[in-house]
């Protein structure tokens, strides 16, 4: 009989190896990026701490079988649904967004950052549990509200950027769960009808971002200054950037807010194409990788699930912060995984992974431990 530890012998020590890499490359940014802003001196040290305690989520998850996750997941799905309830009711508000659950006088907690993880578990067992009833479209419908409950809630905050990344979320997962080709084109209706109907209701700020990249050329000074800042850092950085600490963009604070949305434009600038970027997009990648890894020797459908849904809020995520950054998308206020500064964010990364291993390492069936 095998113990009850054989199962940490498929512990991907690779993914771990790249996520801490990473999250170090991010702490080393973060730190330049809060240089000469006196608020800010104490964002790398607690990068630090919320790293530390994410590697202990890491393996806490990793050592509980994912399956009890899945086995408990309308107890999960009711206690998200409650706590972004909260939120609305009840929550913090931070720059004229309500999105916030004030833990204590200095620890906030941002419920949709755990709940874009939990509803990809969630989400994969319902459609595990009805894979057979995939080609009906009152299934497809069942799945929309399904996800539609905690979207509606995320997007009155408003977040408009973790509504969409739960979307994206929702479609890659019943895509690979089989959705027949003939749903497309009703869902793309739909999503037209959606955008058309949603649009008048963003905040303010939000049709702003939107309408600045549409047509930049009407856009106030105001609206496009850091993005075309965004725009100089990349562009000045070249192959080997200016150094560590030496951005004039960043530096001299035409940048904002460098640590968290701009930080891919900050690292470009210091440490160039060769040293920044590429060493960002490149560990990115090999994560996503080793999770697509781990999904095709998941032993279920429900894992395939997880991992895929959790690859695909990674890639999304880093595509969009990547391209708000560069200028070929509208800017969202999603971050770069694992780099940006933000508790929540980097915990719930962290979770992720541990999540991912779980599965890895019950990819064989007779092994619960």
């Amino acid at each position: 009989m095998l113990s009850r530890t054989s199962v940490w012998r498929y512990f991907d020590f690779w993914l771990l190896a790249a996520v801490l890499l990473l999250t170090a490359y991010g702490v080393l940014m973060i730190r330049s990026a809060v240089t000469g802003a006196p608020a800010l001196e104490g964002h790398p040290n607690q990068q630090i701490i919320w790293s530390l305690v994410g590697v202990v989520i890491l393996f806490v998850f990793a050592a509980v079988d994912y399956r009890y996750l899945t086995a408990s997941h309308w107890y999960i799905y009711a206690g998200l649904v409650a706590l972004l309830i909260f939120v609305v009711v009840a929550g913090q508000i931070n720059n004229e967004a309500r999105r916030w659950i004030q833990v204590t006088s200095t620890f906030q907690i941002q419920p949709s950052e755990f709940g874009r993880i939990f509803l990809t578990v969630t989400f994969a067992q319902f459609l595990s549990l009805r894979r057979h009833l995939i080609h009906r479209f009152s299934n497809t419908f069942i799945t929309l509200v399904y996800i539609g409950i905690p979207v509606g809630l995320i997007f009155i905050q408003p977040d408009l950027g973790m509504s969409i990344l739960f979307m994206v979320m929702w479609f890659v997962m019943i895509w690979l769960a089989g959705l027949p080709v003939s749903h497309f084109a009703v869902l793309a209706a739909i999503g037209i009808l959606t955008i058309a109907m949603v649009f008048p209701f963003l905040a303010d700020y939000q049709k702003e971002r939107v309408t600045t990249f549409v047509d930049p050329a009407a856009a106030s000074e105001d609206d496009i200054f850091n993005i075309e800042q965004a725009e100089i850092s990349v562009g000045s950085g070249g192959l080997w950037g200016k150094g560590y600490l030496q951005g004039t963009q960043s530096q001299l604070g035409f940048l904002r807010v460098q640590h968290t949305d701009f930080i891919f434009s900050m690292i470009t600038e210091e440490m160039g194409m060769i040293f920044g970027s590429l060493i960002v997009i490149g560990l990115l990648a090999f994560i996503l990788l080793r999770i697509l890894r781990a999904a095709s020797l998941a032993q279920d459908f429900a894992g395939k699930l997880i991992c895929t849904g959790i690859a695909a809020i990674l890639f999304f995520q880093t595509m969009v912060s990547i391209g708000m950054n560069v200028r070929v998308l509208p800017v969202t206020g999603l971050t770069l995984p694992f780099v940006s500064y933000g508790g929540s964010s980097l915990i719930t990364l962290f979770l992720a992974i541990g999540i991912v291993q779980s599965v890895l390492m019950r990819q064989r069936k007779q092994e619960f431990g």
